[in-house]
């Protein structure tokens, strides 16, 4: 059994807080206000080990039966030379093990949201060796504007020596434990959070698509050959939202202004259209991407895909095929991706599409069905794939609207901005694309992006049209 010691227990008062928040002083950005008394919601307990741990409300912080063995654990994947950004102080066993890990050339970065677990670290561990270290930095406080411009600033700074060295880690105790006076960073986490996630749920199903698409990958030209081939002409990038149902009746005779591209979920739509984009884009490792190409059998559409890309599309695709490698992927061959070049993208399709016009060199680059964000109570467009399969379920439109709903209701949502400045909802994976759309066009302001005819999320660095009669006065 765990030894359980009360709050209030003499027993804690060992001067530890002292000596911790004197040498913590040099590690943080202003004064510690924190107070040295155990919070109501903290249990401390000893482990079997001997260690003290502790829980927070219902939470444990740290293993009952040996914390420096889980801390251990916790650091052994961790790169020498890492400048690791983590949150999650905790009772600080992890912290020395990753400053261990990281080497003279690394940087820990810890940010901290719970003063009543802090407070408990500070009193109950003695943090000597760790507060003695200056390749460490701790983030805490009460202004949610505040911390966060702080944590923006030190990524950048720990940033500087390139991404290939950043190392962004969770404490998963310490952020179940996050207070809720801190909604918008909370969330801006756990889409970083997810984010990480992402690429480690999908890692063996990448693996295999990279093995089978070799020979695919080697024989195929990369996109660096397609680097200005269409310099100043313009671009349209088709996305499967819901947007794209106003846009989709007129593209069959706009089509010839554009280099005309879409996203692998929209490519089925185009094509009962009779609507034959010069490029396609996929990147999906999971086999349900195979079915987006299932009814194209010979035209002159062109593949972009990354390595990764489902093995089944590859292998039945018809015409052109070129590579190109994500930006940081784990499974990247760096004399690969200079030779056959990158995107900025992440794990959207969309946002591959648009970096992929950037690099061709179109001017400017019209988006149509890029929503990002829940349009008219529905996800995608009625004419994708994903709305077809829920139509076959019901009988109605009514009821088609209640299963998109359904479907976002099992996701958090995220309040935005729609185009028209109202306030809309999006989920944190669609929100991490819209992210991700805001960076690429942040680092290519010389491009010209306009977003057409979309009611759904507004995109930082592109401007509006909210018409067709727009985009045709554009070309006349």
């Amino acid at each position: 059994m765990m030894l359980k010691i009360q709050f209030g227990d003499p027993s804690l008062d060992n001067h530890f807080f002292e000596k911790n928040l004197a040498l913590l002083k040099d590690h943080v950005s202003w004064p510690a206000d924190i107070h040295n008394e155990l919070s109501k919601k903290i249990t401390v307990l000893d482990a079997k080990s001997g260690q003290p741990t502790a829980q927070f409300e219902n939470i444990l912080l740290h293993s009952k039966y040996d914390p420096e063995k889980e801390a251990a654990d916790f650091a052994k994947n961790i790169p020498p030379g890492s400048r690791v950004c983590l949150y999650g102080f905790g009772l600080g066993y992890h912290l020395q093990p990753l400053l261990d890990k990281i080497g003279p050339d690394g940087f820990l970065l810890v940010i901290e949201l719970n003063l009543d677990i802090l407070a408990t670290a500070l009193k109950i561990k003695d943090h000597t060796q760790l507060f003695q270290n200056s390749r460490f930095k701790l983030i805490f406080g009460i202004d949610e504007s505040k911390v966060t411009d702080e944590i923006s600033q030190e990524m950048q700074h720990i940033s500087e020596k390139g991404s290939d060295k950043l190392e962004i880690l969770f404490h998963a105790p310490s952020f179940k434990c996050i207070p809720d006076k801190f909604p918008a960073l909370k969330n801006a986490l756990e889409i970083l959070l997810m984010e990480r996630r992402f690429p480690t749920m999908f890692r063996g199903l990448e693996e295999v698509n990279v093995s089978r698409n070799e020979e695919k990958v080697k024989s195929s030209p990369g996109i660096n050959s397609l680097k200005n081939a269409h310099s100043g002409r313009p671009g349209l990038m088709v996305s499967a939202g819901p947007s794209l149902d106003t846009v989709l009746p007129y593209l069959r005779h706009l089509q010839d202004n554009f280099v005309l591209t879409c996203v692998d979920t929209a490519f089925p739509s185009l094509l009962k259209n009779g609507i034959h984009p010069e490029y396609v884009f996929s990147l999906d490792p999971q086999f349900e991407s195979a079915f987006h190409f299932a009814e194209y059998t010979k035209g002159s559409t062109k593949l972009v895909f990354t390595p990764t890309a489902n093995h089944n599309v590859l292998k039945n695709f018809s015409g052109d095929c070129f590579v190109v490698y994500k930006e940081g992927h784990a499974l990247s061959q760096q004399e690969a991706i200079e030779k056959k070049g990158i995107t900025q993208a992440g794990g959207s399709v969309a946002c591959l599409g648009v970096d992929a016009l950037i690099q061709f060199g179109c001017d400017p680059i019209f988006l149509i069905g890029q929503d990002c964000a829940l349009t008219g109570d529905r996800y995608y467009s009625k004419h994708s794939r994903f709305n077809q399969q829920l139509f076959s379920q019901i009988s109605g439109s009514a009821q088609l609207d209640k299963l998109h709903q359904e479907k976002f209701q099992k996701k958090k949502p995220v309040k935005i901005k729609n185009t028209y400045g109202n306030e809309i909802l999006t989920d944190q994976l669609m929100y991490s694309y819209l992210r991700n759309l805001e960076q690429i066009t942040s680092q290519n302001k010389q491009t010209r992006i306009y977003n057409l005819c979309s009611q759904g999320a507004a995109i930082e660095g592109t401007d509006i049209l909210y018409s067709i009669s727009e985009l045709k006065r554009w070309f006349s």
